[in-house]
Protein backbone atom coordinates (compact mmCIF):
# COMPACT_ATOMS: atom_id res chain seq x y z
CA UNK A 1 0.00 0.00 0.00
CA UNK A 2 1.31 3.46 -0.73
CA UNK A 3 1.91 6.13 2.16
CA UNK A 4 -0.86 8.74 2.12
CA UNK A 5 1.54 11.98 1.23
CA UNK A 6 0.89 14.78 4.25
CA UNK A 7 0.90 17.05 1.44
CA UNK A 8 0.52 17.01 -2.42
CA UNK A 9 2.33 19.36 -5.00
CA UNK A 10 2.36 19.16 -8.91
CA UNK A 11 3.28 21.87 -11.38
CA UNK A 12 0.92 22.67 -14.22
CA UNK A 13 1.79 24.02 -17.66
CA UNK A 14 0.06 27.10 -18.59
CA UNK A 15 -2.56 26.48 -15.76
CA UNK A 16 -6.04 28.63 -16.78
CA UNK A 17 -7.15 29.07 -12.52
CA UNK A 18 -10.96 28.36 -14.01
CA UNK A 19 -10.28 25.07 -15.40
CA UNK A 20 -7.83 24.05 -12.10
CA UNK A 21 -10.85 25.19 -9.51
CA UNK A 22 -13.89 23.32 -11.50
CA UNK A 23 -11.26 20.00 -11.56
CA UNK A 24 -10.91 20.34 -8.05
CA UNK A 25 -14.51 21.01 -7.36
CA UNK A 26 -15.47 17.85 -9.64
CA UNK A 27 -12.88 15.71 -7.81
CA UNK A 28 -13.73 16.51 -4.54
CA UNK A 29 -17.01 17.12 -4.77
CA UNK A 30 -17.55 19.90 -2.88
CA UNK A 31 -17.51 23.49 -3.76
CA UNK A 32 -14.14 25.58 -3.28
CA UNK A 33 -14.43 28.85 -0.85
CA UNK A 34 -12.28 31.60 -2.10
CA UNK A 35 -10.26 32.24 0.94
CA UNK A 36 -7.91 35.31 -1.15
CA UNK A 37 -7.18 36.22 -5.21
CA UNK A 38 -4.55 38.44 -6.56
CA UNK A 39 -2.02 38.84 -9.64
CA UNK A 40 -1.36 35.18 -10.16
CA UNK A 41 -2.12 33.74 -6.52
CA UNK A 42 -5.27 31.88 -5.34
CA UNK A 43 -5.84 30.56 -1.69
CA UNK A 44 -9.07 27.85 -1.75
CA UNK A 45 -10.39 25.69 0.87
CA UNK A 46 -12.19 22.91 0.80
CA UNK A 47 -14.37 21.08 3.47
CA UNK A 48 -13.34 17.33 3.89
CA UNK A 49 -15.77 15.33 6.75
CA UNK A 50 -14.85 17.69 9.71
CA UNK A 51 -12.43 18.80 8.35
CA UNK A 52 -10.60 21.92 6.11
CA UNK A 53 -8.33 21.75 3.07
CA UNK A 54 -6.29 24.84 2.13
CA UNK A 55 -5.20 24.73 -1.40
CA UNK A 56 -2.92 27.20 -3.10
CA UNK A 57 -2.47 27.74 -6.57
CA UNK A 58 0.49 30.17 -7.58
CA UNK A 59 0.43 30.76 -11.28
CA UNK A 60 4.17 31.69 -11.81
CA UNK A 61 5.56 29.25 -9.72
CA UNK A 62 8.76 28.01 -12.40
CA UNK A 63 8.41 29.22 -16.04
CA UNK A 64 5.11 28.68 -17.81
CA UNK A 65 4.43 25.97 -14.81
CA UNK A 66 1.80 27.19 -11.86
CA UNK A 67 2.04 25.24 -8.76
CA UNK A 68 -1.10 23.47 -7.00
CA UNK A 69 -0.43 22.77 -3.54
CA UNK A 70 -2.71 20.83 -0.74
CA UNK A 71 -1.38 21.91 2.57
CA UNK A 72 -3.05 18.99 4.21
CA UNK A 73 -3.75 15.94 2.32
CA UNK A 74 -7.42 15.20 2.48
CA UNK A 75 -7.27 14.66 -1.15
CA UNK A 76 -8.03 11.11 -2.81
CA UNK A 77 -5.09 10.96 -4.05
CA UNK A 78 -2.03 9.77 -2.22
CA UNK A 79 0.74 10.91 -3.53
CA UNK A 80 1.73 13.41 -6.10
CA UNK A 81 2.09 11.15 -8.88
CA UNK A 82 -1.14 10.17 -8.18
CA UNK A 83 -2.95 13.40 -8.04
CA UNK A 84 -0.57 14.33 -11.35
CA UNK A 85 -1.90 11.56 -13.21
CA UNK A 86 -5.48 12.91 -12.29
CA UNK A 87 -5.06 16.37 -13.36
CA UNK A 88 -3.50 15.23 -16.35
CA UNK A 89 -6.30 13.65 -17.58
CA UNK A 90 -8.74 16.25 -16.63
CA UNK A 91 -6.68 19.10 -18.12
CA UNK A 92 -5.19 17.95 -20.80
CA UNK A 93 -1.88 19.84 -20.20
CA UNK A 94 1.85 18.89 -18.97
CA UNK A 95 2.11 18.15 -15.55
CA UNK A 96 5.32 17.70 -13.44
CA UNK A 97 5.45 16.05 -9.89
CA UNK A 98 8.14 14.20 -7.37
CA UNK A 99 8.22 10.54 -8.24
CA UNK A 100 8.34 10.08 -4.23
CA UNK A 101 8.00 11.82 -0.78
CA UNK A 102 10.28 15.01 0.44
CA UNK A 103 14.03 13.26 1.69
CA UNK A 104 16.15 15.30 3.33
CA UNK A 105 19.04 14.61 1.17
CA UNK A 106 18.42 12.83 -2.53
CA UNK A 107 19.89 10.45 -4.27
CA UNK A 108 21.61 11.86 -7.29
CA UNK A 109 21.17 8.57 -9.39
CA UNK A 110 17.42 9.23 -9.79
CA UNK A 111 15.82 12.09 -11.79
CA UNK A 112 13.00 12.58 -8.82
CA UNK A 113 10.66 13.83 -11.33
CA UNK A 114 8.21 12.33 -13.57
CA UNK A 115 6.66 14.64 -16.31
CA UNK A 116 3.40 13.54 -17.82
CA UNK A 117 2.61 14.44 -21.13
CA UNK A 118 0.64 13.32 -24.32
CA UNK A 119 -0.50 10.59 -21.98
CA UNK A 120 2.98 9.32 -21.01
CA UNK A 121 5.09 9.12 -17.90
CA UNK A 122 8.42 10.01 -17.87
CA UNK A 123 11.13 10.38 -15.46
CA UNK A 124 13.43 13.51 -15.82
CA UNK A 125 15.97 15.92 -13.90
CA UNK A 126 14.36 19.57 -13.64
CA UNK A 127 17.34 22.05 -13.05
Amino acid sequence: MTEHFPDIEIYIMKADPAAVRQWLQDALQQPLQTLKENAGSHHWQVQVKDNSMDIFLNENAEKNFASLWFKQNLTPWATDLDCGRAAHAALSSEVRCSDSGWQEEHDGDEPGWIKLIRGEEKPFDWV
